[in-house]
């Protein structure tokens, strides 16, 4: 009975620690897909909707299976992630996610008129426009947010944890 009390949950979350090769694509665990996405979409072509608290600005990214792909590099690149961040994604219904930045510290990403850098191109696509200025603000935000000495949460992941998609 529990059980299904978490399969309706309202807003269902998993969260992903991004590692090397993350900007290409980011898979969603398998148990989150079998529960709250699978067969609510089109097989082999689907596109979900990703919104920040960081931007105005709706993603569109294609669902190829359980990955994000076209479309996610713009995403994570426009919210400077990077290798140890995690994201946490809260689906909010049909193919809506909000997604929440945290640092390496898991202590959620503080950034700075974001919005104001992003345009739109024809294609709907969203790039980022990045300056000299953009990237010392960037890394001046991120330095002051991932102090080491003000860690939130701290976890081990290893590759066993990422074979069966649970922190243990």
């Amino acid at each position: 009975m529990e059980e299904n009390a978490s399969a309706s949950s309202p807003n269902p979350q998993f969260f992903q620690p991004l590692l090397p090769g993350f900007h290409s694509h980011l898979s969603i665990p398998i148990e989150f897909f079998s529960k709250h996405i699978k067969g609510t979409t089109n097989e082999g072509y689907a596109v979900v909707k990703l919104r920040s608290d960081a931007s105005d600005i709706t993603w569109e990214v294609k669902l190829d299976g359980r990955r994000l792909t076209q479309g996610w590099q713009n995403f994570a690149t426009s919210h400077d992630l990077r290798v140890g961040d995690v994201v946490v994604f809260r689906h909010d219904g049909d193919s809506l996610f909000h997604v929440t930045c945290l640092g390496p510290s898991c202590c959620e990403i503080q950034y700075q008129d974001v919005a104001d850098d992003v345009i739109q191109t024809s294609s709907d696509s969203y790039f980022k426009v990045e300056t000299d200025s953009d990237s010392e603000k960037y890394q001046q935000t991120r330095e002051e947010g991932s102090s080491s000495d003000e860690s939130c949460f701290v976890a081990r992941v290893t590759e066993s944890n990422l074979r069966k998609d649970a922190m243990v």
